[in-house]
């Protein structure tokens, strides 16, 4: 039996998805991508994470012809933790695999949630029920990202 693993994310490209082609003919899209904290630096400067996205196959073929640098983007994926060799020993990495993306015109919680509470280092039940909601919202509407672009995207199997 598998624990659960998902991550929603929304942010911003930082740079355009590139596609890698892996042995035995599987295809993996690349990029990067920011996501702004509620807080700000003592200069004002606005704090936020840097993460290597990895999109597989179909969905890795949509995203290098669609997602390109500045664009909003909703991620709705799991976190793997890599590693690989390098001349100073093992190094890891931790990256975010997209499962779902969706493109978005504006950034998902603007107004829709008090940013007060954000901060917070515990999150009251209702701000949980209110971003589970606001994520359910975006992939519930029926102009999703592959259908937007005219890509029909394969179903997953069950």
């Amino acid at each position: 039996m598998a624990d659960l693993n998902l991550i929603a994310l929304s942010g911003v490209v930082t740079r355009d998805a590139v596609l890698r082609e892996k042995a035995g003919g599987q295809v993996k899209a690349e990029f990067s991508f920011e996501v702004e904290r509620p807080f700000l630096r003592s200069n004002g400067e606005p704090v936020s994470d840097l993460f290597l996205v990895d999109v597989w196959n179909d969905l890795g073929k949509w995203a290098t012809e669609h997602i390109k640098e500045g664009q909003q983007l909703l991620i709705l994926g799991t976190l793997n933790k890599e590693s690989y060799s390098t001349r100073a020993g093992r190094e890891h990495l931790t990256i975010v695999k997209a499962k779902y993306l969706r493109l978005l015109d504006e950034r998902l919680l603007d107004g829709r949630v008090d940013v007060e509470q954000l901060k917070a280092d515990w999150w009251p039940t209702s701000l949980l029920h209110q971003a589970v909601g606001i994520v359910d919202s975006a992939i519930s509407d029926e102009v999703v990202v592959a259908q937007a672009a005219s890509a029909e995207l394969p179903e997953a199997s069950s």
